[in-house]
């Protein structure tokens, strides 16, 4: 069978969500009971294909096996270092200390204003802020390494002492390193680790947190 991903879809919230795993009409997600699905997408390179997870038995065998092994994954409890997932909503503020990235591109990559944004973002009620110095919007260009490094050292270290989860949106592992001397607590490669074949063996090595998150420029999805 060809390479495929298994996304969670149709999730239901609260009450609505604890009557529908009472009928066992819908599946927890990550073991919360307040948040549960009923449906599933399986997407591969030709398409996509969304399924009722009430009619999963008539799948072909093989793929109704491993589709049950990443559905036990995708219910399963996950315990993410400094984050508590529990508390729902979590909020997470973004940061682009670049001249280019949507709609808040230059807004904040000056030193006072992005400190300025900060303040304002955990004061509003952000647990984690994510910081990228590398713009992935469709027909930006690629930077060196050192340039995006640079961009962001100034905030990581202003972020060092404050109490929230520290983000690092980055396809690079030079700067993965670099931003692992001050403060990084979760690591998010928009490439889905396809960018830099180092990132992995980082990952592996310093058992950050990672998340896959919309990579603007070929439009892939979320994923843990």
């Amino acid at each position: 069978m060809n390479k495929y991903y298994t996304r969670a879809c149709n999730f239901y919230y609260g009450k609505t969500s604890k009557k529908k795993l009472k009928e066992k009409s819908s599946i927890p997600l990550n073991g919360d009971n307040f948040i549960s699905f009923d449906k599933i997408e399986i997407l591969t390179r030709k398409g996509s294909k969304l399924v009722d997870i009430k009619y999963i038995n008539k799948l072909s065998n093989n793929l109704k096996l491993k589709i049950s092994k990443d559905i036990k994954n995708i219910k399963k409890k996950k315990i993410f270092k400094q984050l508590n997932l529990s508390n729902t909503p979590v909020l997470m503020g973004i940061v682009n200390l670049t001249p280019d990235s949507f709609s808040d591109g230059g807004k904040y990559n000056k030193r006072k204003l992005s400190i300025n944004h900060i303040n304002k973002l955990l004061s509003s009620g952000a647990k984690i802020i994510d910081v990228g110095g590398e713009s992935t919007r469709p027909g930006a260009k690629d930077i060196s390494s050192n340039k995006e490094w640079d961009r962001i050292k100034t905030v990581l270290k202003f972020l060092k002492n404050k109490k929230c989860i520290v983000s690092l949106d980055t396809r690079k592992s030079f700067v993965m390193k670099k931003a692992s001397k001050i403060k990084i607590d979760l690591v998010n490669d928009v490439s889905g680790l396809s960018f830099d074949p180092e990132t992995i063996n980082y990952l592996k090595k310093t058992k950050k947190t990672f998340c896959y998150s919309s990579y603007a420029r070929d439009t892939k999805e979320y994923a843990n």
